[in-house]
């Protein structure tokens, strides 16, 4: 279910609703063609297990299976301008998620466990979302961060010089640090997608904590308010900032809570009301990004991801 006067952005380009550090981070990745082939190569298996997983044993949603929510979802991909629309397939399982995968063919998997807590509208937010993350092309490294995660500097040793020199602490951190940020664009996508901002917070905080059995509807303003209190208690506490630190390792998502308030700040802001009115860069507009050679794109890189590691340099000196 979709708002009424629902529009759309032709030939929206994905650089306008991207998170600054998003859209930087990926600019440089992408101008490391080795680097990139390597990506690719992980990403094919991947990318063929998950198809024959989905082909095998998911539901493909269509114009004969679930309707409705075909109909709807082509809408969102409209909305976005996704000329190609992916795969979309329902599997029943007990885990709370949705995905986008795919390098050549994409696709995007709705959790059925996520869709039982979820309205409709609820829903079509996490398809926005999952579509943001395919117009934004994050599939392609979120395959290598999860590499980076699970397997840490393991991985390094299939990596030719200059580039396993780069994969260190510092660039693990960044890789996460970068997939985080992503998952701020994907949810702007979201609102762009659906432009109905209780959609897409109330989903979010359903995903951070929701039952059915309670009668009380869950309060956006009051997540709002606990995401202002886990920052000033971060802020505050060292220990906190130790433990946060900490998490970064292994956490390719930002926190539930924040992103709710994140998402509320830029539903509120003049760049989105700007989006809606019309005025945004469009693909024929792109800049250009200036050609870098190897060395100037490996320093760039690491430079970019240096600011992931303010954290672990504080803690010889935590406490303020």
């Amino acid at each position: 279910m979709l708002i009424k006067n629902h529009i759309t952005f032709p030939e929206l380009s994905h650089q306008e609703f991207q998170h600054p550090l998003d859209r930087d981070t990926g600019s440089l990745l992408k101008n490391i063609d080795k680097f990139r082939s390597i990506i690719a190569t992980l990403n094919s298996y991947v990318e063929h297990s998950t198809r024959y997983y989905h082909i095998s044993s998911c539901v493909r949603v269509s114009e004969k299976q679930y309707p409705s929510l075909y109909k709807n979802y082509v809408k969102l991909a409209q909305a976005l301008d996704v000329r190609t629309l992916p795969d979309l397939y329902i599997e029943t399982i007990s885990e709370v998620n949705a995905y986008a995968s795919g390098i050549e063919k994409y696709s995007i998997q709705l959790n059925s466990a996520l869709m039982d807590i979820l309205t409709e509208r609820e829903i079509m937010a996490i398809l926005g979302h999952e579509l943001g993350h395919v117009k934004c092309d994050h599939m392609f490294y979120n395959t290598f961060t999860y590499f980076i995660m699970y397997f840490g500097a393991s991985i390094t040793g299939i990596i030719p010089p200059p580039f396993n020199s780069v994969l260190d602490l510092s660039v693990q951190l960044a890789l996460l640090e970068w997939s985080r940020r992503a998952e701020f664009s994907a949810d702007r996508a979201a609102l762009l997608a659906t432009q109905d901002v209780e959609a897409v917070t109330e989903a979010l905080s359903k995903i951070a904590g929701y039952s059915k059995t309670l009668s009380d509807p869950i309060s956006v303003e009051a997540i709002r308010e606990q995401a202002d209190s886990f920052e000033e208690y971060v802020d505050d506490n060292w220990m906190a900032k130790f433990i946060k630190v900490q998490s970064m390792l292994r956490q390719t998502h930002p926190y539930t809570v924040l992103r709710v308030k994140e998402i509320l700040t830029w539903s509120e802001s003049d760049h989105y009301k700007q989006i809606l009115s019309g005025n945004y860069l469009k693909l024929i507009e792109e800049p250009i990004p200036a050609a870098l050679d190897v060395s100037t794109q490996t320093q760039k890189l690491t430079s970019a991801f240096s600011s992931s590691l303010s954290g672990l340099k504080s803690f010889t000196n935590l406490k303020k």
